[in-house]
């Protein structure tokens, strides 16, 4: 498992854990990523949020946030 901010682009893989508190776990799963969500990393430059592509819409994730969500890499 890696961290969401530490892939790289064209990266896919699976959310396997949402860590943090109550309040970021409901606001993140509000947008549609939920443990077992398949997601591709589109951009993840160093100092500005990650682009992803999950569930059919591109969201973005800025690196704090990013660093909350652990990825299975599956391709």
């Amino acid at each position: 498992m890696q961290k969401l901010s530490e892939l790289s682009e064209g990266t896919k893989g699976r959310i396997t854990s949402i860590l943090g508190n109550a309040h970021f776990q409901s606001r993140i799963t509000s947008i549609g990523l939920t443990v077992g969500s398949q997601i591709e990393i589109i951009q993840n430059p160093k100092k500005q949020p990650v682009l992803i592509y999950g569930r059919d819409t591109l969201l973005a994730i800025n690196k704090m946030e990013s660093d909350k969500i652990m990825v299975e890499v599956t391709d």
